[in-house]
Order: structure tokens, then sequence, then C-alpha cells
């Protein structure tokens, strides 16, 4: 069952806001009913990998052949996880290993931008916030909006947002210097000691001591072996 948004009298003057702005509402895929959405992902999960994610698929290998449940292969396509053509991708398979719930969140990230542009933290909201923004990003009316907040809080809930998305793992990343290297020691720490000597710190007088030796011209190897030992052992 395909989706379409019916704007209404109170959508209407919002669809020309955003127009009026230069922004397009984005298109979101939603579905008419979720009831079965935990079920069908956990039948994706569980089945093998089809060449096409048909209708037909869904029907009679997944067991879902309501008109309300052919809308799931929509939402599928906006999250990555099948292309135009209904090939499932290599996120489908990745939601079928063991990142399961952290490829539903990147789908979810992907599919759903312009939610996520309205407010990061979006996945965390109650029904009636994702409607607002629902509003918000589409133009859409109450009725449709609720059906987009529905079909986005069905496939949030079975997410994992554990992990923050690509650029917002570390707002504050350490210095390259201050990284540990697993023993408590930072890469400052674990630089030799002459290296860290040899570095200037403000009020320290730091004394240098260049020492240039001159040696006898000779062909005679053993001569120069002996200057070199005796240099040794008054060092060491």
């Amino acid at each position: 069952m395909s989706a379409r948004i019916s704007f209404g009298e109170r959508g209407l003057p919002r669809l020309a806001g955003l127009v009026k702005a230069g922004r397009m509402p984005a298109e979101v895929p939603y579905m008419m009913s979720v009831t079965n959405v935990p079920a069908i992902m956990a039948k994706i999960k569980s089945a093998g990998t089809p060449p096409k994610f048909t209708h037909d698929f869904l029907k009679s290998n997944l067991g879902f052949g309501a008109s309300n449940d052919r809308a799931a292969i929509k939402v599928l396509k906006a999250m990555g996880f099948l292309t135009a053509d209904g090939t499932p991708t290599a996120r489908y398979n990745s939601y079928r290993g063991a990142d399961g719930g952290r490829a539903i969140a990147a789908g979810l990230r992907e599919g759903w931008d312009s939610f996520f542009l309205s407010d990061q933290k979006v996945n965390s909201k109650t029904h009636s916030q994702i409607q607002e923004i629902a509003k918000n990003v589409t133009g859409a009316g109450d009725a449709v909006a609720t059906k987009m907040a529905s079909t986005f809080k069905a496939f949030a809930d079975l997410a994992d947002f554990s992990e923050p998305a690509d650029g917002e793992k570390n707002d504050n990343p350490q210095d390259e210097t201050q990284r540990d290297d697993g023993q408590g020691r930072s890469e400052e720490e674990r630089q030799p000691d002459t290296s860290r000597a040899n570095q200037r710190q403000p009020g320290i007088l730091t004394l240098s001591h260049d020492i240039h030796l001159h040696l006898p011209p000779t062909s005679d190897v053993s001569v120069y072996r002996a200057i070199f030992q005796a240099m040794k052992s008054e060092l060491m």
C-alpha cells in the first residue's frame, strides 16, 4: 500500500511557509499500521537474504500478506536496507548479523535525516514530540504526521543509538600526546627520555655540550677502536 501525504487545512499554511523559505517538504515514508514491524524485522533476521525483496517474498516467505505490511518495503528502501529495485544491501545483511540495532539506527539517520536535523535526539522523543517534528519538516497535517511518527518510533525502538553518528563520536578529541596506550601511559610518556629532556620549558635554563673529536690520521683501524673504546668507558 503506497503512502500519500495529505496536508489538510492546517498543513497547507505550513507547506506554504516551507516553500516560501526555499525548502521543499521532506518525503518521509510511513505505514498505516506498525503493529507487525517488530515481527517483520525479526523474520528478516531469521530468514535468508533474497535476491530481491518483493511483496511476494514478504507474503510467501516472511508470512506478512496484509496490505498494511506492504509499505514496510518502502520504509526499508528509505533506510538503505534495499536498493530502488528491492535488492538487499550490505546494511540489510549487517542487520541480520550482530550489528542489527546499529544498522537500523544508521538507516533512520539516513532516511529521516530531516528529523535529525530538526532534533539530534529525535529517536528518544515521545510520539507527540516526533509528530510535531514530522509536521514541521514535511508540512503534513495531524493525521499523516501521526503515522509518520508511529513508523519512525516503531523502528527507533528496535535501533541501537548507543554509538554517535559519524562526525559526532568525539567533539573534543584528545591531542595525540595524551592518548592512552592501553597501559595507562600517554604518547608523551612513551617518548624516549632524551626527547623529553630536550624539550625546552619556560623559566628553566638548558645547557648543552658539544664534543669535537680530532682523530689522528692513520691506516691502523685498531687505533680508532681503542679511542672509541676509551670514550665509551668514560661516558658510561
